[in-house]
This record gives C-alpha cells, sequence and structure tokens, in this order.
C-alpha cells in the first residue's frame, strides 16, 4: 500500500525529498545517509514506499541536545564537509581567537585596495583633464594667427576634424571602448559575463584606447562629457588591479568583483567633478537597481580619495586652485547665495519647461542611436555592394558631425569659444554677463547655446567615439536656466530686479536638465558640491525633481537607458515576461554533473564541460537526488591524484592543458577542450562562466552569441558521454582505458568536499519570481529541482532571450 506525497512530511527532515534543508547540520545528516548505503547499510527507501508514526517519546532535554550535537560534530570531521562560510569577501567575518590576525589583515587589505583606486583615479583624471585642455588651448591659438573670419574657420574646423577623426581611430583599435561605459556597467553589474555581450571590455587596449579616444574627442570640441567614460576606465583599471596576486583573493566570489565595480563606478565619478558624495549617489542610481548597503562604506571611502587626490593635483598644478576652495570647482567669484521663498513655483515652473525640451532631446537620441545602429549592421554584412555603408558609417559619419560641430560652434558667436567649463561660471554670477554674450543680445546667446547643445549632443554621444553626458547637459541646462532668470528680470518691476538673480536659476537648470536626461536625484548633489551653492539647496532640489517627474510623464527612458536599449545589451531589471511562463519552459536538461560513485573518464569530461566552477553532484544516474556542489579545481587534484597513483601518463592532454603534436586542425578532444575553455581571463577571473558554458553545450539554445551556437552547431555530441569518451580515448592503452572506467567513489584521496546548494528552484517556480530572483541576488545560474531530484538548469543567457522574444 502506498502512502501519498505528503508522507514526506512525516519523515525526519534530512530524510525528506522535498523541501529546503534548513540547516547545515541538517545537510550532514542527510549526506551521511546516503554515505551510509556506501558502507553496506540500507539505501533511504523511495518515498512512498514507506509509511512512518509520528514520534510519541518525550523531546530529549538540553543536556542530551547539547550531546547529540557534540556527536554530530565529531562524526563530521572524517567526511570533510565543508564548514567554511560561503558569504562576501567584505564584511561578515567573525573576529574568533583562532582569526583575529586574519580578520585585520583582510580588512587593510580591502582598505588598501579601495584608497589605492582613488590614488590612482584622481591624478589620472586631472592629466587627462590636463591633456585635452591643451588640445583645446591649441585651437584658440589657431584663431589668433589670423584676423580673417574664414580663414579663422577653416583653422577651427580642421581642428575639429582631425582631432575627431584621430579619436575614431584610436577607438577601431578596440571597439569596445565607444561609448559612454555606464550602459554597458549597468548591463556589467546585473551579473552577466561581458564576455559573451561586450568582447574586450576589460583588456588593456581598451583601456588606451579609452583614454587616447576620450582626450582626442573632448580636445576636439564635440559636445561629449567625460564622466561616463572614466567609470569605464576606473573598471578596467579595477580589472587590473584584481590580478595582482595580493588582491587576487576578491576574484573567489561574483558579488564581491561586481562590490568592487560598484566602487570604481563611485571614484569615476567623484574623480572626475571632485564630488565624493554626489559620485556615490550618481553611481548608485546609474548603475544599480538594488544597491547593497555594505558597499555603502567601500565606495565613499574610493571616491573621498579619488576627490581628495583631485584636489591636490589641482593645489599642486595651479595655485590659483586654492582661490576657489577646496572641493567647489566651479564657484564663481559673485555668486548668488540666497533666494526668495515666493521664487519656489518659478523653479518649479523651470523644471517644467526643462523636463520637456530633456525629453524631446532623448527622443531625437533614440532616434539617432537606432539609425546608426541599423547602418552599422548594414556595413558588417558580408555583401560586397555594401562596402560604402563601412566607409560611411567609420570615416565620413564622424566626417559629418565634426563639421556640423565646427560650424554650429563657430559662426553664432564668441561665447561658443570657451576654452573650459570654467569660463562658463559666468553664467552662475549674480553680475551681468560679460561683453561676448552681448554679440547680439544675451537672449539669443543663452537661447542659441541651449539648442546647440542639446542638438549636438544626441549627434555626438552616439558616435564610435569615448564619450560623457553630464557635461554637456550641465551646459545646456546652465543656458536656459540663465534665459529663464534673464526673461524674469527683464520682465519685473524694478523691485523684482533687486530680488532676482539670474545666475540662481542657471545653477537649478544645469541640475535640473543634467538629472532630467541621466533620471538621478544626485545631479543636485554633484552641482551644489562642484559650485558651493549649499544655501541655494531647497531651489536646486525644486528644479530637478519637478524636471525628473515631468520627463517621466513621457515614454522616453534616461539616456543610459535608451542607449542601453538601442545598443541590445542585456538588462535584467527591464525584462518583462509572460506570467504563465515557469522555470520549467525555459529548463536546460542538458546537465553536467557526477555521482558519488563515477569513473574517472566522465570527470574529466565534467570539469571540460564546467572549466573550474562547482560541479552538481548526484546520488546516481537513476536516483538525480541533488547531494550538493563539488569545486571543479578539487575534481582536477583527484584526477591528478589517481593518474599519479596508477602511473598513466598525459594527464596535462587529457585535463586539456596541453597539446600534443597529433593533434589534428580538424576536430579532436585537445581541439574541443581548447574551445570550450577560450575567452578566459576576462572579469570573471581565469574562467568560463556558466552561461557561456551551457550555451556550447547546449542543444535548445533560444539566443546568445554566435560563437557559443556555432561551436554546439559544429560539435553536437558535446552531451554525448558514450561519443566524448571514445573521442578522448584515442590513443590510450588498453590497461589505462580499463583503469578510466574503473568506477570511484568521489571521496577517493579526500580531496572533493561536498559542499550544499546556497539556491535551487522548482520547475513550478513563474518566470516572474525567477526574474526577481536573478536581479536581487545577481547570480548566472539556477538549478532546477523537483521533489530533491535535479532536472535541470537556468542560466542568465537564457532569461534574458525569452524575455526578449515575449
Amino acid at each position: 500500500m502506498r502512502t501519498p506525497a505528503g508522507s514526506d512530511e512525516r519523515l525526519p527532515p534530512h530524510k525528506r525529498r522535498t523541501g529546503r534543508m534548513e540547516s547545515l547540520h541538517e545537510f550532514q545528516q542527510r549526506a551521511r545517509s546516503y554515505e551510509g548505503s556506501d558502507r553496506g547499510q540500507a539505501s533511504p527507501p523511495p518515498l512512498g514506499d514507506v509509511f512512518v508514526q509520528l514520534p510519541t517519546t518525550p523531546r530529549p532535554s538540553r543536556q542530551e541536545a547539547s550531546h547529540v550535537s557534540h556527536a554530530s560534530s565529531e562524526t563530521m570531521r572524517p567526511m570533510r564537509l565543508s564548514r567554511h562560510s560561503t558569504a562576501s569577501l567584505f564584511g561578515n567575518l567573525r573576529r574568533t581567537s583562532k582569526s583575529v590576525g586574519s580578520f585585520y589583515r583582510h580588512q587593510l587589505k580591502v582598505l588598501t585596495f579601495l584608497v589605492l583606486l582613488g590614488v590612482i583615479g584622481g591624478p589620472l583624471s586631472f592629466c587627462v583633464r590636463e591633456l585635452y585642455g591643451q588640445i583645446t588651448a591649441l585651437r584658440l591659438h589657431l584663431l589668433s594667427l589670423t584676423s580673417n573670419s574664414w580663414l579663422q574657420f577653416a583653422l577651427w574646423t580642421a581642428h575639429i576634424v582631425t582631432f575627431s577623426q584621430l579619436a575614431v581611430l584610436w577607438t577601431s583599435f578596440a571597439p569596445a571602448a565607444a561609448g559612454s561605459g555606464v550602459s554597458q556597467m549597468k548591463s556589467v553589474l546585473t551579473g552577466v559575463d561581458p564576455r559573451v555581450y561586450i568582447p574586450g571590455y576589460f583588456d588593456t587596449t581598451t583601456l588606451i584606447a579609452k583614454l587616447a579616444g576620450l582626450v582626442c574627442s573632448v580636445g576636439a570640441g564635440l559636445i561629449v562629457g567625460t564622466e561616463g567614460a572614466f567609470v569605464h576606465i576606473m573598471a578596467i583599471i579595477t580589472h587590473h588591479l584584481l590580478q595582482v596576486p595580493c588582491f587576487a583573493g576578491f576574484c573567489l566570489h561574483l558579488n564581491a568583483r561586481l562590490q568592487l565595480l560598484a566602487a570604481a563606478c563611485a571614484v569615476g565619478v567623484a574623480s572626475t567633478f571632485s564630488s565624493p558624495i554626489g559620485g556615490v549617489l550618481f553611481s548608485m542610481e546609474v548603475t544599480s537597481t538594488y544597491y547593497l548597503i555594505s558597499n555603502y562604506m567601500k565606495a565613499f571611502i574610493s571616491s573621498v580619495s579619488g576627490a581628495l587626490m583631485l584636489q591636490i593635483s589641482l593645489s599642486l598644478a595651479q595655485s590659483s586652485s586654492r582661490e576657489r576652495g577646496s572641493s567647489s570647482i566651479l564657484k564663481a567669484r559673485n555668486q548668488p547665495e540666497s533666494f526668495a521663498s515666493w521664487e519656489l513655483p518659478l523653479f518649479v515652473v523651470l523644471g517644467v519647461l526643462i523636463g520637456i525640451v530633456c525629453s524631446g532631446m532623448v527622443a531625437l537620441l533614440r532616434v539617432l542611436a537606432a539609425k546608426r545602429k541599423r547602418l552599422r549592421a548594414l556595413a558588417a554584412s558580408s555583401d560586397s555592394r555594401c562596402r560604402w555603408s563601412n566607409v560611411f558609417v567609420r570615416w565620413l559619419d564622424p566626417l559629418i558631425v565634426a563639421i556640423i560641430t565646427a560650424t554650429l560652434t563657430y559662426w553664432p558667436g564668441d561665447f561658443l569659444h570657451a576654452r573650459a567649463l570654467d569660463e562658463l561660471t559666468v553664467l552662475f554670477t549674480a553680475d551681468a554677463l560679460p561683453a561676448s554674450w552681448h554679440h547680439v543680445s544675451p537672449f539669443y546667446s543663452l537661447g542659441v547655446l541651449a539648442l546647440i547643445y542639446a542638438l549636438l549632443l544626441p549627434m555626438c554621444i552616439t558616435l564610435r567615439v569615448p564619450t560623457g553626458v553630464w557635461l554637456p547637459t550641465f551646459v545646456a541646462g546652465a543656458a536656459l536656466g540663465r534665459l529663464f532668470g534673464e526673461c524674469l528680470d527683464a520682465s519685473g518691476s524694478p523691485s523684482l530686479r533687486d530680488t532676482i538673480s539670474p545666475g540662481t536659476y542657471a545653477l537649478a537648470g544645469a541640475a535640473a536638465f543634467a538629472g532630467a536626461a541621466t533620471r538621478t536625484v544626485s545631479a543636485a548633489v554633484i552641482t551644489i558640491e562642484i559650485t558651493g551653492s549649499i544655501p541655494l539647496m531647497l531651489p536646486i532640489f525644486c528644479c530637478v525633481l519637478t524636471a525628473i517627474a515631468v520627463a517621466n510623464l513621457f515614454p522616453e527612458q534616461s539616456v543610459y537607458d535608451t542607449l542601453l536599449l538601442v545598443s541590445g545589451l542585456p538588462y535584467l531589471p527591464l525584462v518583462d515576461f509572460d506570467p504563465k511562463m515557469t522555470a520549467g519552459d525555459i529548463i536546460e536538461p542538458q546537465l553536467v554533473f557526477v555521482t558519488k560513485r563515477t569513473t574517472i573518464a566522465k570527470l574529466l569530461l565534467a570539469v571540460q564541460r564546467l572549466p573550474d566552477h562547482d560541479i552538481p553532484v548526484v546520488y546516481s544516474e537513476a536516483d538525480m537526488r541533488l547531494l550538493g556542489l563539488v569545486s571543479g579545481v578539487q575534481v582536477k587534484k583527484l584526477i591528478r591524484y589517481f593518474y599519479q597513483t596508477h602511473h598513466l601518463p598525459d594527464v596535462d592532454v587529457d585535463l586539456g592543458e596541453a597539446t600534443t603534436a597529433e593533434d589534428a586542425a580538424d576536430v579532436s578532444w585537445t581541439t574541443i577542450a581548447t574551445q570550450m575553455s577560450r575567452n578566459r581571463g576576462g572579469f570573471y577571473g581565469d574562467r568560463v562562466s556558466y552561461g557561456q558554458a551551457y550555451h556550447a553545450l547546449s542543444t535548445t539554445v533560444h539566443g546568445g552569441g554566435a560563437s557559443a551556437q556555432g561551436l554546439a552547431a559544429r560539435m553536437p555530441f558535446l552531451m554525448d558521454d558514450d561519443k566524448m569518451i571514445g573521442l578522448m580515448a584515442r590513443g590510450w592503452s588498453d590497461e589505462k582505458r580499463e583503469r578510466l572506467s574503473q568506477t570511484i567513489k568521489l571521496s577517493l584521496g579526500h580531496f572533493c568536499v561536498l559542499k550544499p546548494m546556497a539556491l535551487t528552484v522548482s520547475s513550478a517556480t513563474s518566470l516572474d519570481d525567477l526574474h526577481m530572483i536573478f536581479t536581487m541576488l545577481r547570480c548566472d545560474h539556477c538549478y532546477v529541482c523537483d521533489q530533491g531530484a535535479l532536472t535541470g538548469v537556468v542560466t542568465t543567457s537564457t532569461l534574458l532571450s525569452i524575455g526578449a522574444l515575449e
């Protein structure tokens, strides 16, 4: 007589096949019950063949419970079950009597890394600023060589065209260096593997191309900023710092690396603006959907260090920097310090106007980005008739934009010839504008400046050059705010003129336009920090919040999200799913796993299919109860131990870590192992990501990179054990073949430590819930279990492709 499935609830916790294990002790009990069957004891019976009576014995006393717990600890030792915590490397380390020294060494190492980011970021930002400042000074020097306006225009245009083409040339060496970098960082910080979607994003060549291209593009006079490119630069530097042996331990966990990336984003912004508080908040709003509070202090340490080093660099290079204050690098000399309470509704009106204008600018940006993407796709095709498209996209398009930029920034007047952002601080003063702004009238100059920046920004930031967004939006907003203030000043009575200060509206407009474009309230904080306008905090925040609220009424996203969506980068928080779909609909059934009793040949297959990753362990191929995970590195140690014990040759060749002279150019075990483990050395460390590996192995890939699908298409037998073992066994002797086919226990040599699963889901889990899990935990895969049995795996790549299809 079979009992219903509900009888599982009456079993002891460690004997149940359904439900989640509540503690490590319960996991150890379950592992021991499986271990007992290997020593001749009866294996756990099928769930339906047992009938369990509820115990009637009284609960054990506290002393008995303590005795049982102590006995459990003693029996756990010979089984080599892992007691190590799998928490983040940063924080939550208990200071026990045996780990006080390691605790303080760990904290000192983390602090050193965070400060080092700022020490590198601040001076590097200063050097970049000085370099493109010299290029801009060269353009102004060329104008002073002649008084002929047409010859000046020719020199102006030649300068912009030359350096913009140099920026394009630099990025042609490393295509990943093009663009802002913030949109890509939003995608990377969700946990996706950048090697699959953004190849070369963390390469050294990308760093060089980004730095040189940024100097050329900004120095050329293109309407681009620097904050996005510098965020990317600091992310690359973070990646390479993690390759230093003393910091290599930080790469063990994905979340630890992502925390350091988030801190690098804060350093990039803080080093650009000398705004430590605004830098942290800006990086949080722009790059994160869910922010770890534990990373808050790390970001502040790095950003303060970066801002401090920038100020030290400015003080050492320019004695006048002391006159500008310690942190307010854009503070005007006669900046307004007060406002009237009745002016607050006027700041709200200004925010409404800026929100409308900014939405129109983002709409133009979306259209231009989509058209350029189609042209680049056409140019990338192999059709010979499309060769002209390649020439146009790579060289002629930037040339046209450079000529348009030169024309629109030369002829309107000298007010557009500002050498640097410092000269635009005249917009924030309470005094009248200089004579250069009265070319026709101040209204003409301010209106033309705002219009030109709003039109040229979408054209320039969609070029294949390093760019940023914040600075052009800041200038456009300052011009609109000053224009609004000048209109109020001109239309008011003499008593109102004494109260209204156009510079106050310029400050609020600059923050509002930057905030509406990026959808960040931190734009107000950055504006207050870099201009020293703390007394004007209330009107600035009113204007910024109003502008963001009005911009949200339109269907357009922020500038970064628009570029991200148009480029097709994966970003889980923006993906929608069919509410009726479950994990079972997108499951990948072709699993890589090992059993408790297995063979060395199958272990070789497992470590090549999931290089350097944890491999799931099941009870047997007939009984797929999930026992836990085993490290791929430990499995390799077991394989080497077996080869050494039985004096078997070519262990490196069989592991895919060496080649032989007999390897042909066609399909062989070594060529397969090489292709399975290619693209190592990215920000995920010296490993292939789960998504990358399963895309290469999958026979039911829903989407993903072309390279992964190509490997599966050329080698459709990758998950066929018999064919793969036959291919691997070419050249093996009969003795070696027999040895490697012998059944062994996974605990042989005590190299493999069984670790409990951190998270599994059921095949009935909805995709909305799965989406929340992947977004919150930033994981790249999740195993699917039904009644304790392993049935498949879901990766981020599959989740993204299904969401895109929906």
